[in-house]
């Protein structure tokens, strides 16, 4: 269910956003904001307790949107989160909403683990393969080293799963020798 509202949330406020140019700087409003939710347990705790009277918490949203400088759709968004008690679909609505502006910028994120360090050639190279691979425009690519892999690297990107890794390998024939 927050997964379902958080896109419904993200959905129109990324529309709202497009037409008035406001992507970007919203986009880094709700991340820094579902960071702070995320890392501060008393936030959370204090906007989610039915003890605390609910223009105190407005309160405490108008001062946080204060300091992070929301721009006033964001700042209206959270305080109808606040009213709805949906303000712990921030993180999800954070990651709905990046990934509509990814879409209409024809960017793929990606996941990779690679079993040493990449030099900026072999990046390149595996950015140009991912491009290929996802027909995106552009891929953000986020490297994990994992020595287990031994060689090679593992690729998460829109929901595929690229095993190029030695350990993968060998598990593969290990199931076909099985057989």
């Amino acid at each position: 269910m927050q997964t379902k509202a958080a896109k419904r949330y993200a959905a129109a406020l990324h529309s709202f956003a497009r037409q008035r140019g406001l992507t970007a700087e919203i986009l880094r409003q709700l991340e820094e904001f579902a960071g702070l939710w995320q890392d501060s347990p008393e936030l959370r705790q204090v906007m989610q307790s039915p003890r605390i009277e609910r223009s105190r918490k407005a309160n405490i949203l108008q001062a946080v949107g204060s300091r992070l400088e929301f721009s006033q759709p964001l700042m209206n968004l959270c305080n109808l989160l606040l009213d709805k008690g949906r303000l712990e679909i921030l993180p999800a609505l954070f990651r709905e909403f990046e990934a509509l502006e990814d879409m209409a910028a024809g960017r793929a994120r990606a996941h990779c683990l690679v079993a040493h360090p990449l030099t900026e050639e072999q990046l390149g190279k595996l950015r140009q393969k991912l491009i290929k691979i996802s027909g995106a425009k552009d891929v953000l690519l986020t490297l994990e080293t994992d020595p287990s892999l031994l060689a090679g690297f593992v690729v998460s990107i829109d929901g595929k799963i690229i095993d190029g890794s030695l350990k993968g390998r060998l598990h593969r024939l290990q199931r076909r020798l099985a057989r």
